[in-house]
């Protein structure tokens, strides 16, 4: 079901699935380019945890998916309170699930129990931007650096992956890093060499060039979200 907050004179879509009472877990997305090709994957997520009795909401951010706000007015602090908007108006939200740049906001939500997939910082985030518009101006003939562009960046902005980037938003994403807490269980992809509590089958999605969906994996992280939330 369609639902809305209210956040900076705006309504703001959301996506329940699942029980319409009691307490519900909030996703979010990766940021960027990345949410695109994981859309699917989040949504069916959804449904296969409504399917464990499971509520869950799905926002959209301001700048991002349906949106009227310009993505260049949006920075990690604007979105860090709008899921706490979203959280008050259509909660209660007992625990969150975060994918990769997603990690960089669910530390907003105070000490509720995170779950996190692949979580990445806000710099690495923007390296692999940078690099991908370097390569694009390589292509077109034009020389550029990663320094010259994050110059420009942070007093000008810049358009990155087709994502039109503040200043703020910049220099927020650039120190960004997800919070430290102890009530998180952390997931990774079964060939990731790094710890985990968790492991997902299938490959990173938001590496694809285009959009795509697995629907075992989907399954996966429902599977292992119920496991988690009932304790």
């Amino acid at each position: 079901m369609i639902r809305a907050y209210r956040f900076d004179g705006n309504d703001e879509l959301c996506l329940r699935h699942g029980p319409e009472t009691g307490p519900a877990l909030l996703i979010l997305p990766p940021l960027f380019d990345e949410a695109n090709r994981v859309r699917h994957l989040m949504v069916e997520t959804a449904r296969a945890l409504a399917g464990h009795g499971i509520a869950s909401l799905l926002l959209d951010l301001p700048g991002c998916n349906e949106s009227l706000v310009p993505l260049d007015r949006a920075s990690i602090s604007l979105w860090q309170a709008s899921l706490i908007a979203c959280t008050e108006q259509l909660g209660p939200v007992s625990h969150v699930a975060a994918i990769r740049g997603g990690t960089l906001l669910d530390g907003a939500l105070g000490d509720l129990p995170r779950w996190r997939l692949a979580p990445v910082k806000g710099g690495q985030l923007l390296r692999t931007m940078l690099r991908t518009k370097i390569a694009s101006d390589r292509e077109a003939g034009i020389a550029s650096s990663s320094d010259a562009l994050m110059e420009l960046a942070r007093t000008q902005g810049i358009e990155l992956a087709g994502n039109s980037l503040s200043p703020c938003m910049i220099r927020e994403l650039d120190a960004a890093a997800p919070s430290e807490g102890s009530a998180v269980r952390l997931a990774r992809f079964a060939d990731d060499p790094l710890e985990a509590e968790a492991r997902i089958a299938g490959a990173p999605l938001w590496l694809r060039a285009e959009p795509a969906h697995d629907p075992a994996m989907a399954k996966s992280i429902a599977a292992d979200l119920a496991g988690w939330i009932r304790g």
